[in-house]
């Protein structure tokens, strides 16, 4: 098979078709382009979906977490209030504790 010269090509079928099949593979070009861009798109966004979930899941762990700790924190509080305040009132660390045979609060 010869391959076709461009200006042999042009002089026998004429500017006009010559653009007609330069337009058409350009078409099929940038159609062909934009089907691989959007199956590329679909792995990335499948990508992004897994990242969401987990980073939703991660989140509901950490709101779990913190209401533990803060549970923790308070029950700490308490303990400490009573046994070394002697109420339950709130902290305070400056006080002195008081020694067993002495009235608390």
């Amino acid at each position: 098979m010869i391959g076709i010269e461009l200006g042999k090509a042009i002089s026998d079928y004429g500017i006009a078709i010559i653009t007609g099949i330069f337009l058409v593979l350009v078409c099929w070009l940038i159609r062909y382009l934009i089907k691989e861009q959007s199956k590329n798109m679909k792995e990335v966004l499948g990508m992004v979906k897994v990242e969401l979930k987990s980073l939703h899941k991660d989140g509901l762990k950490n709101a779990n977490l913190n209401r533990k700790s803060i549970s923790m924190l308070g029950t700490l509080t308490e303990y400490l209030n009573r046994h070394f305040n002697g109420c339950a009132d709130k902290v305070n660390f400056k006080k002195k504790v008081k020694k067993e045979g002495q009235e608390k609060c």
